[in-house]
This record gives C-alpha cells, structure tokens and sequence, in this order.
C-alpha cells in the first residue's frame, strides 16, 4: 500500500510557488490518497518590513495554489514567515508538520545546469574553501546554491530540489538511471503516472533495470510498465538522445546522484532541460 505524502513546498519568488503547488497536485492524488500539502513562503526580514498589508499580500499570494489544491480535495495549510535562516525554518516547519516530502522551488534563471555544475566541480576540489567557492557566483546565486547544499545535507526528509522553467504540468516526464540510488525515484514516479495524459521515457544508462542482479528493481519497474501499459517506454540505448526530444519534456526526474553526473557529462543536450525535480532521499534521525 502507498504511504501517504505529506509534502512541505517551500518558495521564495511567487511565480515558483504557483509551480511547485501545480507540480504538488500532480503527485497526490485527492483526499482519497490522504496527502497532505504545507505551504511555506519565505521572506527576507528587510523585505518583509516593506509589507504594507500582511493579510492582503498572503491572500494574494496562495489564492491560485490554494485553489489548485482544494480543486484535486487537497487539504492544504498556508504559511508565511520574515526570516533570515531559511534552511533553518524549513527544517523546523518540516517537523513541526510531519512532512516527509520537502520541496525547494527555485526559478531556473537563479540556478540552472550550467551554474551547478561548476559548483559541483568547485565543490569536489578539497583546496577550495567554502567562502572561496561560493564566492565565484553572484550574491543571489551563491545564496541559492548554498541553501540547496545546506538542505539536502541536513534534512532528514526526503528532499527534492525543483527547478521551475515555465513549469505547467507533467504529462512529458524523462527520468535519467545513471546511479543505482536513481532507482529510489520510481515510486515517485508511479504517482505522477496516475494521471491518464501522463507519459514517461526512462533512460537507463548503466542498464540496472534489466539486470539480474538487482531483481527487486527489475520487478518494480515490469510492474510499473504492466500497470501503466504503453505509458512507460525505456529509451534505446543505441539511440542518441538529442536537444529537440529534450526540449519536448515538461519535466526531468532525477536522482542527486545521477543528477550530478548527467551534469558533470559532456552531454549535447543538458542545456535544454525543462523543469527539473533532483529527489535525494532522506536519512533517519539518531
């Protein structure tokens, strides 16, 4: 049986968080499924003091995703909170809530492929010391890239990091293997495939869903492809994925693991990537 998602979208800029509220919709079902969604707006302190309204400006702000839930018989809970510690309230509003499912919405013009590659490569070389890395990118970037890093290594939820470009829905998915951890993806991936219009191309690249070895995982995925018949197609490795088949997707389902690779690899395509969700699973509190 499916556990129930109790998912905790956290955002900055609104337009990021009316994608993160549609991409949430697309992963619960209704109130049959017995999710939950917890909105967190994040504001900056100095910000938040221009505010001249703070009931208008909330209103404003999750009228259209509050409308997307209770549309799908979501039930939804709304915050706001002035900070200057995201990472640090987006743990404690995760906690607080019980979610096991946090999502960071961040637009594509702050942090798209190129900008996390180079920090990853910057990252990886132990001469480098966090001030001189984070230092190579602008203010706001570097912000961004180190909340990422600081949440994906500090939360004990599952953690997904999405990146919004122009998101709308999720009929197209392409889900990149290229790390046998990329496997914990696919049950995210079955509730996306719940929707009738949804499809999905999955690329194997290290040939893990057909091996022996792993026959858990191979099982799962015969599974997902009988229960979703003709909507799951796995790519054809003698094929070469290109920039236009790229371009036609709505959205990249990943691994952490294998989202750092494709973004390490000389790969023709990686600049063209729709929306992206990078799922890295959670590790359990001592």
């Amino acid at each position: 049986m499916e556990h129930p998602l109790n998912v905790l979208i956290c955002f900055s800029k609104p337009q990021t968080g009316e994608s993160l509220g549609a991409l949430a919709a697309e992963l619960i079902r209704g109130k049959n499924d017995h999710s939950e969604v917890t909105v967190l707006h994040l504001v900056g302190k100095e910000q938040w003091t221009l505010i001249d309204n703070a009931d208008a400006y909330k209103s404003r702000l999750f009228e259209n995703i509050v409308a997307r839930c209770e549309e799908n018989d979501i039930l939804v809970r709304t915050f706001v909170k002035p900070s200057d510690a995201f990472v640090n309230d987006i743990l404690e509003t995760g906690k607080e809530q019980n979610c096991n499912l946090v999502l960071l919405g961040i637009g594509g013009n702050v942090l798209n492929s190129s900008l996390w590659e180079k920090f990853k490569i910057l990252k990886n070389d132990a001469n480098n010391s966090e001030e001189f890395v984070y230092g190579q990118f602008e203010t706001p970037v570097a912000q961004s890239l180190e909340s990422v890093s600081s949440l994906l290594f500090r939360n004990y939820a599952d953690t997904g990091i999405f990146v919004d470009n122009s998101f709308e829905k999720a009929d197209k998915l392409f889900v990149p293997i290229l790390d046998k951890d990329d496997t914990d993806i696919l049950p995210l991936l079955k509730r996306f495939m719940r929707r009738e219009n949804a499809s999905a191309t999955v690329w194997d690249a290290i040939g893990i869903l057909s091996s022996p070895r792993q026959p858990e995982i191979q099982k799962y995925f015969r599974y997902l492809q009988k229960k979703f018949d003709g909507r799951i197609a796995l790519w054809d490795n003698n094929r070469k994925i290109d920039a236009s088949f790229i371009e036609n997707q709505e959205l990249i389902l990943t691994g952490i693991d294998g989202w750092n690779k494709l973004i390490t690899t000389a790969l023709p395509w990686k600049d063209s990537l729709p929306s992206i969700l990078v799922i890295k699973k959670g590790h359990q509190e001592n």
